[in-house]
């Protein structure tokens, strides 16, 4: 039986770039190896892409990146490459792939930013579309089409952090006005823990 290739991706330019290696490093050990072939991308925190080939525990451990065996890599949006290019000396060697498991958490990974290009690459994908990925990334936005769809909720209020800086006091009283204390505050846009403060008052 011919087996089904996954690009895993992982890492990513997130804050959450430690715990998308914990989850890539769980999916890898436990995809059945008689019915998939595994093609492991690790992004680094700054944004390489690089192909390896070790083991889970040196992508959970972050000792991957180290590994003299990495390639330079990427995903064409080309539709006739269908696959991950990989830098061998000066040439790119085409992987071709079946489906693509972006283990990607925050930022530029599960917001609907690599699922574009997933899209337009025509490459299957595992997860949300892209459109579904951003609006659910931005709570803000996701708040707004619930509330104006009629989807009950919990109270909120969102303001930019740029707004505060300038008019702190203003929001200060929309918030005692609109929801009451305490609250909690988070970034609209990171992951679900990521961020959170309990604030009991005003001051």
């Amino acid at each position: 039986m011919e087996k089904t290739t996954v690009a895993v991706l992982f890492g990513g330019c997130s804050s959450e770039h430690e715990v998308s290696r914990i989850s890539a490093a769980s999916v890898i050990r436990n995809i059945p190896r008689g019915k998939y072939s595994i093609v492991s991308v690790g992004i680094t925190k700054d944004g390489r892409w690089l192909l390896f080939g070790g083991s889970p525990e040196d992508i959970e451990s972050g000792a991957w990146e180290k590994d003299p065996g990495n390639r330079p890599a990427l995903i064409s949006p080309d539709r006739s490459v269908h696959g991950i290019l990989a830098k061998t000396g000066e040439a790119w060697e085409t992987i071709p792939v079946d489906v693509v498991f972006p283990v990607l958490h925050g930022k530029n990974g599960e917001d609907g930013t690599v699922q574009g290009l997933l899209q337009l690459a025509a490459i299957p994908f595992v997860g949300c579309s892209t459109l579904s990925s951003a609006i659910c990334m931005d709570k803000a936005v996701a708040n707004s089409l619930m509330e104006t769809a009629g989807i009950a909720q919990a109270h909120y209020l969102w303001f930019f952090s740029e707004n505060y800086k300038t008019g702190a006091q203003k929001i200060k009283l929309k918030i005692g006005a609109r929801l009451g204390y305490p609250v909690f505050i988070k970034p609209a846009n990171a992951g679900s823990s990521v961020g959170i403060s309990k604030v009991n008052s005003e001051e």
